[in-house]
């Protein structure tokens, strides 16, 4: 995934710092600076490629609203407000991706930034074509897709093994069922989705990654048919 510069635009510091601490979570987001005014904004944006405005309506003496109507290309900009009547303004201007409500919690920041970049992004979960980053507890971890070995269920967690080690997310197996890719993972049985590069042996009920035994749920058989032929040339309902 590559990183997204994005400024903030806000002229009460503890509101912007609050902001940025929020978006230091998401390892694809590089801060390039703090405005307190439209001026000092405008002239930034002149300076650098920005691809992402977090942007205050209520500035001192001026209102954020103006950057909307200068009539200059701008990146995606999700506004924030104590005030919701500037909402329906910031939406008529057309330019606004999103408008947060102060004081907003760290899952409808996430929402407002999936829909200004248009990424597949979750409290919880950032997923891209090799790699997911997953939430931790309170930390946020990196997982490379081939180094996955399986996923067991755990209640409202997984468990994540990777060379042998057991990570313990904050994600049910359902959604990882459709946030990991396809073309690698394979849900065999309510309580597994296992990686199918990682299979070392299987037979008609059960498959192996390495010394791990993982059952074949029956009603996921009939998707698992046409795979494991390849693996071999008998019928595997035989």
């Amino acid at each position: 995934m590559n990183v997204k510069k994005y400024i903030i635009i806000d002229d009460t510091e503890s509101d912007a710092l609050h902001v940025r601490d929020q978006l230091e979570k998401l390892p694809f987001l590089n801060l390039i600076g703090i405005c307190s005014s439209i001026e000092a904004a405008t002239e930034l944006l002149t300076q650098e490629v920005i691809d992402l405005i977090i942007l205050d309506i209520n500035l001192a003496d001026q209102s954020g609203l103006t950057l909307l109507k200068f009539g200059i290309h701008l990146p995606p900009v999700i506004i924030t407000s104590a005030f919701s009547n500037f909402a329906l303004e910031s939406y008529e201007i057309g330019k606004a991706a999103d408008y947060l409500l102060k004081p907003y919690t760290f899952e409808r920041l996430l929402i407002a930034i999936n829909r200004a970049l248009n990424l597949q992004v979750s409290a919880t979960s950032i997923a891209n074509p090799s790699y997911i980053f997953l939430k931790m507890g309170r930390k946020i971890q990196r997982f490379d897709y081939q180094a996955l070995d399986y996923v067991e269920g755990y209640g409202l967690y997984s468990k994540i093994v990777s060379g042998g080690q057991i990570h313990v997310v904050n994600e049910r197996l359902a959604s990882l069922t459709e946030l990991l890719p396809s073309r690698i993972f394979l849900r065999v049985h309510k309580s597994y989705i296992i990686n199918i590069t990682k299979i070392t042996s299987f037979d008609r009920n059960t498959l192996w990654i390495n010394n791990q035994k993982i059952p074949i749920g029956v009603s996921y058989r009939p998707k698992l048919d046409g795979l494991l032929r390849l693996f071999n040339n008998n019928d595997f309902n035989s």
